[in-house]
C-alpha cells in the first residue's frame, strides 16, 4: 500500500469512528412527528417502543413505576427532553425493581435541576431492557448502570420542548 493510499483509509476510518462517536449512546430512531391526539386515542406506532410520534396531552410523572406507563403518555415526557426506561420480566423481578429504584436517585439532573426519566414495565419490547429518548433507543439485556447514566447524560434536555 502506499503511503498516500495508507493516509487516505486511516483518515477515512478516523472520521467513521468520529462521526459514530458524536452521534451519542444509543441509535437514531425515525422522528415521527410530535401531534397531541385526544386522550384515550389508540396509536398505532410504527416502532415499538416508540421514540417519536402522536401522543397524549398529558405527561407522566418523573419517576420509577410499578405499572406499564402507556406509550401514549411517554412518549409526551420524551418530547419535554425525558428519558424513559422500560424493563420487561417474564415473572415478577423484585430485585430488577429494587435495583431500577436505587439507580434512579444517583441519575444525572437535568437543567432543571430535577431527574426526567419515566422507569417503567414493558411486556411488548423485545430486549430485558431499552432506553428511550426523543427519536434515540437503546437495547440490552444486562441492567448497566453506567449505560443508562451515559444515555441520561447524552439525551436529557435534548428534545423539541424545553419544559421542566
Amino acid at each position: 500500500m502506499t503511503r498516500r493510499l495508507l493516509a487516505a483509509t486511516l483518515a477515512f476510518c478516523l472520521a467513521a469512528v468520529s462521526a459514530h462517536a458524536q452521534d451519542g449512546a444509543g441509535r437514531k430512531m425515525p422522528d415521527r412527528g410530535q401531534k397531541h391526539v385526544e386522550q384515550g386515542t389508540a396509536i398505532p406506532y410504527e416502532e415499538y417502543p416508540p421514540t417519536s410520534g402522536p401522543h397524549w396531552p398529558v405527561v407522566a410523572k418523573w419517576g420509577v413505576y410499578p405499572e406499564p406507563v402507556p406509550a401514549e403518555v411517554f412518549v409526551h415526557n420524551l418530547e419535554h427532553g425525558g428519558i424513559v426506561l422500560l424493563y420487561h420480566c417474564t415473572s415478577p423481578c423484585p430485585d430488577v425493581v429494587r435495583q431500577l429504584q436505587e439507580i434512579y436517585p444517583a441519575l444525572p439532573k437535568s437543567k432543571h435541576g430535577h431527574v426526567k426519566v419515566v422507569v417503567s414495565p414493558s411486556a411488548r419490547i423485545k430486549t430485558r431492557f431499552a432506553l428511550l429518548a426523543w427519536t434515540r433507543l437503546d437495547e440490552f439485556d444486562t441492567l448497566d448502570r453506567e449505560r443508562i447514566v451515559r444515555f441520561v447524560r447524552a439525551w436529557q434536555d435534548k428534545a423539541p420542548e424545553d419544559v421542566p
